[in-house]
């Protein structure tokens, strides 16, 4: 063969191994990532482990919580929320991620329900936690929606707070709702106790009174971080903040959110319907498909599709969200067709 004769056919080009693609891009993309978030992170004993830190300006300016200024200045606080920190970003970093962009889409119904009931907006980081923002969650321990509300130690939250709750219906995956329910139930624990903060209102939320009242009576004047509460307070607490300094400082962590605004829709309050109002029917008058109906009105369970109609349980009928612009044409349309109660 000469040394000129091409050995490639004339139609024939050089490929490359997809394996071989497939590194090149990983490796394009750690050194893109490891460049943006090397400020975050940190080796320890240069023995190749090592973690994510606190941003610089938090530590210099300091944070609070719930009304509350946490002391990360003291190295047991510190270290307690940094390890929470590490186990967001590097065990659950896709769920975190997972959680911001629902939060995108949800937390302005949650923080405004906060808001108007006079309950710290910080609080809605408890509802990520305790449900990952899926308004069908359950819990081991029978709790549903986005705060998880069911049997506490406080006994049935139900008997603070009333809730509906029937095959086609449920007050706690409402976002709206159920944030109302949960904010009453922590202002009946201030009310109970005007003494604590907020953080040892989440505990007791969390853990009941039962035993967070005993460990406070043998400790006076000492605050959350001084004690030593129940396991589960004693990790959550520490994780709320985390959650909220990962979602302050995305950019510094290298945490995208793909969900680029909030749900819009218009608000037709509490409807009273003479019969069941399906949602496949409100998606047809609006143009919309059903899965974006529910997902404004999740309170709906998605086995029945329907909206029920006015009952005993229920005497001021049941909230309907429509797709922004829609709402006029649906109250009129619910009119035509006789849905609406006398």
């Amino acid at each position: 063969m000469k040394s000129s004769e091409n050995i490639f056919t004339p139609h024939e080009k050089p490929r490359i191994s997809p394996f071989l693609l497939v590194a090149l891009i990983v490796i394009l993309f750690t050194l893109t990532f490891g460049a943006a978030c090397s400020n975050a992170w940190i080796t320890e004993h240069g023995a190749g482990r090592g973690g994510y830190v606190l941003p610089p300006n938090l530590i210099k300016d300091g944070i609070s919580f719930a009304g509350s200024k946490v002391p990360v200045e003291r190295p047991g606080v510190h270290e307690r929320i940094v390890e929470q920190l590490n186990y967001l970003l590097m065990d659950r970093r896709a769920s975190v991620t997972e959680w911001f962009n629902r939060f995108v889409a949800y937390g302005p119904i949650l923080t405004s329900a906060l808001k108007k009931n006079n309950v710290p907006v910080d609080l809605v980081y408890l509802s990520i936690l305790l449900s990952e923002l899926d308004p069908n969650h359950k819990t081991r321990s029978g709790g549903i929606g986005w705060w998880a509300l069911g049997p506490s130690r406080e006994g049935s939250t139900k008997n603070i707070v009333p809730w509906v709750s029937t095959t086609e219906w449920d007050d706690r995956r409402d976002p709206e709702i159920s944030t109302y329910i949960a904010a009453q139930f922590f202002q009946t624990l201030r009310k109970r106790e005007p003494k604590y903060d907020w953080l040892l209102i989440v505990s007791t939320f969390l853990d009941g009174s039962d035993k967070i009242s005993p460990i406070l009576k043998k400790s006076p004047g000492f605050s959350y971080w001084d004690i030593i509460t129940p396991p589960s307070s004693d990790l959550l607490i520490p994780r709320l903040i985390a959650l909220k300094i990962i979602l302050q400082n995305r950019n510094f962590y290298c945490v995208n959110i793909t969900q680029d605004k909030p749900l819009t829709f218009d608000d037709l309050g509490r409807i009273k319907l003479s019969k069941d109002l399906p949602l496949s029917l409100v998606a047809k008058w609006t143009g919309a498909v059903p899965r974006n109906i529910w997902r404004l009105n999740t309170g709906v369970d998605i086995m029945a599709g329907v909206l029920p109609k006015t009952e005993k349980r229920s005497p001021d009928g049941y909230p309907l969200r429509t797709p922004l612009g829609t709402g006029a044409k649906v109250k009129k349309l619910l009119e035509n067709e006789g849905c609406i109660a006398k």
